[in-house]
């Protein structure tokens, strides 16, 4: 784990691989519960991570790799950086499921998603020097 100053956050560099994201997620949990986040908030938090982290690692790298992933927290914002290729989680991928489908019929992918955009009160997504940059508020 490397820190890096960003302007926005003190962000930790983590390797882009699946036994990685513990950590990180424990990182992350320390750090919000510290900015006097509830449990439950703390625990949305986590979810968001661990889908931002799978992601990156599975999709946008294409499984573990040399890659870095980063994670940072400013008071109660959850900083996340990848360097994958762009990918907006607010516009792209595929559709969420339908609810009024029965389980047998619901097609695989977009769960993740839904919860990235929908379990933090405030996502933003920007590309900016070749990285994936997403600040999700938490309240």
């Amino acid at each position: 784990m490397d820190e890096k100053e960003t302007g926005i956050a003190h962000l930790l560099r983590f390797p882009a691989r699946l036994d990685a994201v513990p950590g990180a997620m424990a990182f992350a949990a320390m750090a919000l519960t510290q900015s006097g986040l509830a449990p439950g908030v703390v625990a949305r938090a986590e979810l968001i991570l661990e889908e931002l982290l799978r992601n990156s690692i599975l999709h946008g790298y294409g499984g573990d790799s040399a890659h870095d992933v980063w994670v940072g927290v400013r008071g109660q914002v959850l900083c996340y950086e990848d360097a994958a290729p762009p990918f907006n989680p607010l516009t792209e991928g595929p559709p969420p499921p339908d609810p009024a489908l029965p389980p047998e019929e619901l097609t695989v992918g977009g769960v993740g998603l839904l919860l990235i955009r929908q379990l933090g009160s405030a996502v933003a997504y920007r590309y900016s020097a070749g990285h994936n940059c997403i600040e999700i508020a938490l309240q």
